[in-house]
């Protein structure tokens, strides 16, 4: 039965991808919208975590996603607990690259992915007093992550990779952008201590969300 519903995911997904690519090939004049500040100068110390370490990628895999700026981070509190930051910005989502959604993604890593639903964030942002975010349990044999992902794309908090493509796609044709941001909050859940975990990356995703909104194209530029 999962099976089924995952290749009927796939399929979803491919038709989706088909029909925005194209209906973005009708849009001929699509800024490249630059990010306001480097991701670079992102804060190393948020709440009570502080930078770990940071990973980078190979030139290859930054050719393949087409992302033009980035930032992968592992912070860590006094407990030593981690949370890994990911955040990844596209000038144009489609042009030279896109998003890879962490349920496609996931699997082919190795992790299976036993739970997906959403979560509802205290954004703290002017104008929007709560978020809707996706929210995945993770396993690769005995280990459990929870991980929080979302698009922050154009003034807009968007959950679903669907309705991300929906907006893309009326933004590219009506305002003439494409620029998007995908952002993913990910920690490994320590004895099966879910709601602690959980409780830790929604927090941290709260913060992350209000930090961005300094480095993020909004709805108007």
């Amino acid at each position: 039965m999962r099976n089924t519903i995952q290749i009927f995911r796939v399929i979803i997904v491919l038709i989706l991808f088909g029909l925005t690519w194209y209906l973005l090939q009708l849009t001929t004049s699509v800024a490249k919208i630059s990010i306001k500040k480097s991701l670079s100068t992102f804060p190393h110390e948020i709440g009570e975590y502080r930078l770990s370490n940071s990973f980078q990628s190979s030139a290859a895999v930054i050719e393949m996603l087409g992302v033009d700026d980035y930032i992968q981070y592992n912070y860590v509190n006094d407990q030593g607990d981690i949370i890994n930051l990911y955040v990844g910005y596209y000038k144009a989502v489609g042009v030279d690259g896109g998003y890879h959604s962490p349920k496609n993604c996931l699997p082919g890593g190795g992790w299976g992915i036993d739970q997906i639903k959403t979560q509802n964030l205290d954004s703290g942002i002017e104008g929007r007093k709560k978020s809707t975010v996706s929210e995945m349990l993770i396993r690769e044999g005995d280990s459990y992550r929870i991980v929080f992902y979302w698009f922050q794309n154009r003034g807009r908090i968007i959950a679903s990779e669907y309705w991300e493509k929906i907006y893309l796609v009326l933004d590219a044709l009506f305002k003439g952008r494409r620029d998007g941001t995908f952002v993913r909050v990910m920690s490994i859940v320590p004895g099966k201590d879910l709601e602690t975990t959980r409780a830790r990356v929604k927090q941290f995703s709260e913060q992350v969300m209000v930090l961005l909104e300094d480095y993020l194209p909004g709805a108007k530029i």
